[in-house]
């Protein structure tokens, strides 16, 4: 399949070209952070998210970090600490 660098902004309706967070080729030995937004369900999302890295790949620690409320954006210090202690960080949100 092609890369397509288009994606679709949630406050227009026009595709627009957008840089995408650097993919690291492998996760074993990375440290890798579960962010939950606190929408409702989120969390059991996190929890298979979880389980299927553990069985596919060798991370060296899954972190798990919660935003106080999806209405807003992360505090300050959870980015510094996410930043400051993860290789990789993966935001999940259901309902």
């Amino acid at each position: 399949m092609p890369k397509d660098d288009r994606y679709l902004d949630p406050t227009d309706s026009v595709a627009v070209p957008r840089k995408t967070a650097h993919r690291p080729p492998s996760l074993d030995g990375k440290v890798i952070t579960l962010l939950d937004i606190s929408k409702p369900k989120g969390n059991h999302l996190l929890d298979r998210i979880e389980e299927l890295l553990r069985e596919r790949a060798k991370p060296k620690a899954i972190l798990r970090r919660k935003k106080p409320t999806f209405a807003r954006p992360a505090p300050d210090e959870l980015r510094r600490q996410i930043l400051s202690e993860s290789d990789v960080v993966v935001e999940a949100l259901a309902d």
